[in-house]
């Protein structure tokens, strides 16, 4: 039951593996129902300083999960257990596993039917192996070399120091149950990151950050991000101090993205709406937001497209999250499509993998592009300030999504439509709902972004006006 060669991520092997799992299950006798899900993960990354790469490694992760019921005095009951082997004797440990903490786990008061066979586009889903790049899994850590060098040389010619990272990721996912349901999916990921700060004999230097992150190595702009990232340190340029306040901002991505994805970890999903905690609480439907700012969840997106299905195996529907100026939802997993509509395939493909107390969730947040250049959006700010990134953001209050944070790595002034100089950060204090709903144009350049915790959002720059800064800081 090991892992046999196959190309790209193996997917195919991790499918039948998946379905070897379900059907040895079964074999025990005891288990009524029985859902199988294997992963790979391939990474290999880079870390570098002003004297070249500092650590580098090539890994790769294997991680089984198994789900199973066992039917006493007619009523289920349900366990989890996981690994890292497939190996027939390790697998067999892990069934016995679950089986033994089923039989003495509570019956399943309502118990959701594992999905059965499912389609995605026509076809069927098995056959859908998403968006994977043989180059970006190939890509060892001495072909991230050349780029490091280049970056390590265009800042010592600034006079800045770098700090960075170059990583290629690959992931392969497979599941099967014993409903019938089987499919399998691959994906890639790059990203190039670096910061440069300025040497000041004091440490008070600026830093400047940028990154860039696609499905494929290639696409990578490490020559572009090299160049941000040495013109936000501003180096020679003394940074100036403005007082907290409302100002109308200039969000670049990756700051949106910062904001946007505790949506997605707190709000979009039924069950937070269910317990009264979610944003969306008394909001669906109301037009609280600018018509043309749109936001949804759209895993097939073609600058970043990702697994086709959920933890359930159900295929992700792309799905609106606020449109026309009104937020939508909530997105569902099976458990709560069957709650909200009585059929649990109705589900909008938003589980993770069962068993979990974790309810449905948005897992790929996009914004629609808007029509101004980032110098149009600049160009019409009389006085404000460019946020490059937020950094320790985090949430205070989640029915009102009112955030906490820096800015980091690159805050500017604004004035009469023109960039003209560096600032020492601020913190701020806002509430997501407000700051969009206050959003006066949205960018044509989208990007993809990630934070400080897991998750990437594609999205556009912003202009948002009396977005409220709360302190100021002398770094």
């Amino acid at each position: 039951m090991a892992i046999q060669a196959a190309s790209g991520l193996g997917s195919e092997a991790l499918q039948e593996s998946a379905e070897a799992i379900v059907e040895r299950a079964l074999e025990q006798g005891v288990v009524a129902e029985v859902e199988a899900s294997v992963g790979l993960t391939v990474n290999s990354f880079a870390r570098f300083a002003d004297s070249g790469p500092t650590q580098s490694a090539e890994r790769a992760r294997l991680d089984v999960s198994l789900l199973v019921r066992v039917e006493r005095d007619g009523r289920l009951h349900q366990a989890g257990a996981s690994g890292q082997s497939l190996e027939v004797d390790d697998v067999d440990a892990l069934m016995q596993r679950a089986i033994s903490i089923a039989e003495v786990s509570p019956p399943l008061e309502a118990p959701v039917t594992l999905g059965g066979p499912v389609e995605l586009g026509g076809i069927t889903i098995a056959k859908h192996r998403g968006a994977v790049d043989p180059d970006t899994i190939s890509h060892d850590p001495a072909a991230k070399a050349e780029a490091i060098a280049r970056a390590v040389a265009a800042c010592a010619d600034a006079g800045v120091a770098p700090a960075g990272l170059f990583d290629t990721t690959g992931k392969a996912r497979a599941l099967a149950n014993s409903s019938g349901r089987s499919v399998r999916s691959e994906s890639s990921r790059a990203s190039f990151a670096l910061t440069a700060t300025e040497l000041h004999p004091l440490g008070l230097g600026g830093a400047g950050w940028a990154e860039c992150i696609r499905a494929r190595v290639g696409d990578l702009d490490v020559d572009g991000v090299i160049a941000r990232a040495i013109q936000k340190s501003a180096p020679g340029v003394e940074r100036g101090k403005v007082e907290p306040g409302e100002y109308t901002v200039v969000l670049e991505p990756a700051a949106v993205s910062a904001m946007l994805l505790f949506a997605a970890y707190y709000g979009f999903g039924a069950k937070e709406v269910e317990e009264q905690s979610s944003f969306l609480c008394g909001r669906i439907g109301e037009q609280l937001f600018p018509k043309e700012l749109g936001i949804r969840d759209r895993w097939n997106h073609p600058m970043y497209p990702t697994a086709g299905f959920d933890g359930e195996g159900t295929p992700k529907k792309p799905v609106p999250l606020l449109q026309n100026g009104a937020l939508v939802g909530p997105v569902t997993d099976r458990r709560y499509a069957q709650r909200l509509t009585g059929s649990a395939d109705a589900s909008t493909g938003h589980g993770f993998a069962q068993p979990t107390s974790t309810g449905p969730g948005t897992t790929c947040l996009s914004v629609d592009a808007g029509d101004q250049t980032m110098e149009q959006l600049v160009g019409g700010v009389e006085r404000g300030l460019l946020v490059t990134q937020f950094h320790y953001t985090n949430v205070i209050d989640p029915r009102e999504m009112l955030l906490t944070g820096m800015t980091r790595n690159g805050l500017f002034l604004i004035e009469d439509g023109q960039v003209v100089r560096p600032l020492k950060n601020l913190r701020f204090t806002e509430s997501l709902l407000k700051a969009l709903g206050n959003v006066r144009a949205i960018g044509s350049e989208l990007e993809i972004s990630g934070a400080l915790f897991d998750g990437e959002v594609i999205a556009p720059p912003l202009a948002i006006d009396n977005f409220r800064f709360t302190s100021a800081t002398d770094f």
